[in-house]
């Protein structure tokens, strides 16, 4: 029992805004946990749904729980507070996530938040609940994990008793990202096996949450949600995880479990490039099982910039991993970090010749040519260079750090990568062309000026891929 007050009216209420085109899996692992202790919640998902419709939700709320996983969802998600706020002023307001914990400060001092919460959300959101229900919260000494502007909170980092996600209130998969496939386009699910990351790149915005813990979700769970999404039409799971292969043995396990259930069901998910090396033996079982293509984290060719970021791999080993994922037969779709304070021009023109002459263009959606470098509060990058020229003030709206490229003709040329991208995305223009003009655009600025784009030959075949670009 619960000791709460009982009613038909919503008082706790789930929203999310954005989780790259996916159902999110936030709300369904917290509706689930919830639901296992009695309590009741409505779910809405405002990157499919219109927050006037749920008007009504919104105005019985004693509590609305606003996930930010990541840079995207919090900026839509502060919009999403002041709309609550002007519907109901007396609800209690939490922001749940990475970038909430990164942003605590600045969400509570602005009136978005009355509460934060970082790392494993469900424990801390529970006590949260059953607090403000029972009209028994104190901002001064709220629950563990739990930070106001009372109190400061360190992120919850503990194993979590995970319950089955619960996905039957929220939109149908239909709505979400589709998996692109040989001409076809399959529903696509999501799920996690894991949460944190043993790694400490100082870019990533784990990192400062989870300082190198991870926790695996037990397989059974895992499997559980497969289960539920494959029942709803999905033909396809992407498994989510900071990194895949932070526990290989529990991730062989998943795999194998998943795929004796459901053989013809694919897969993909995201490791790390020292990962895809040192578990290459895992991979052929991998391909085997369905696995449609992996995600890794290439972000630059340069070792400076590797370096810069602490990545833990090389310019030599990216080579070696591409080799290796031709040899085991899964498409490697590398996501870029192009931008950022140590880049030279040699460097990104260097990047498009890679993708080029390794016949790549089609492995990687064109908004990654255009991606700059986020420095969130607390990222780890603030410790190594308080001090750097490049590096301006926090831009609290923007909810990261301000940086000036040391070359101008770099944030020209962001600028100018990333209105083509933009434009080229409304028009529905294929990634060859896109590519094309980028290369120019490109080769131009270090003047080397084409006449015209050239032609991208195409050599290896399309792989498979999600509609929705994989970025943060």
């Amino acid at each position: 029992m619960t000791g709460i007050p009982s009613t038909q009216a919503t008082q706790v209420l789930l929203l999310s805004c954005y989780e790259l085109g996916h159902q999110p899996f936030s709300l369904a692992s917290t509706l689930g946990f919830l639901e296992r202790e009695g309590i009741k919640a409505a779910a809405i998902d405002l990157s499919v749904e219109k927050i006037s419709a749920h008007a009504s939700c919104i105005e019985t709320a004693r509590l609305v729980a606003i996930s930010a996983p990541m840079h995207t969802a919090l900026r839509l998600g502060t919009v999403a507070a002041r709309q609550v706020r002007e519907v109901n002023a007396d609800a209690h307001v939490c922001f749940f996530g990475y970038y909430a914990g990164l942003n605590a400060e600045y969400l509570l001092q602005r009136s978005y938040a009355d509460s934060t919460i970082a790392g494993e959300f469900e424990p801390a959101l529970l006590a949260l609940v059953l607090s403000v229900l029972r009209y028994e919260f104190n901002p001064a000494i709220p629950p563990m994990g739990i930070r106001t502007a009372e109190h400061v909170s360190a992120p919850l980092l503990q194993r979590v008793p995970f319950a089955p996600p619960r996905r039957d209130s929220l939109p149908a998969l239909e709505n979400y990202a589709r998996l692109r496939s040989n001409g076809d386009l399959l529903l696509a699910g999501y799920t996690e096996s894991s949460r944190g990351c043993k790694y400490l790149c100082n870019h990533c915005p784990v990192t400062p949450v989870y300082q190198g813990r991870f926790f695996v979700v037990p397989k059974d769970i895992v499997l559980g949600d497969v289960r539920a999404q494959v029942q709803a039409g999905a033909r396809h799971i992407t498994f989510g995880d900071p990194d895949f292969l932070n526990g290989p043995g529990h991730a062989q396990k998943v795999v194998s479990a998943v795929h004796a259930e459901f053989p013809e069901l694919t897969f993909d998910f995201t490791a790390r490039i020292p990962h895809l090396l040192r578990h290459a033996g895992l991979l052929p079982e991998m391909a085997a099982a369905g696995c449609t293509f992996v995600t890794s984290a290439v972000e630059s060719l340069s070792d400076n910039v590797l370096s810069a970021l602490e990545k833990g791999h090389t310019r030599a080993d990216i080579f070696s991993v591409l080799a290796l994922m031709d040899k085991v037969g899964i498409p490697l779709r590398p996501s870029l970090l192009p931008f950022t304070p140590w880049t030279s021009l040699d460097d990104y023109l260097e990047l498009l010749a890679f993708v080029r002459e390794n016949d790549l263009v089609d492995h990687i959606d064109p908004v990654q040519y255009s991606l700059r470098l986020l420095i969130p509060p607390g990222s780890e990058l603030l410790k190594k260079h308080t001090q750097a020229p490049w590096l301006g003030e926090l831009d609290n709206s923007g909810f990261s750090y301000e940086w000036v490229h040391p070359d101008g003709r770099l944030e020209q040329l962001q600028k100018q990568v990333s209105d083509h991208v933009r434009m080229d995305e409304r028009k529905g223009e294929p990634a060859r062309s896109t590519f094309a003009v980028i290369e120019a655009l490109a080769s131009a600025i270090g003047g080397v000026v084409q006449p015209r784009p050239r032609m991208v030959p195409q050599r290896r075949p399309i792989p498979a891929g999600l509609t929705e670009s994989w970025f943060c």
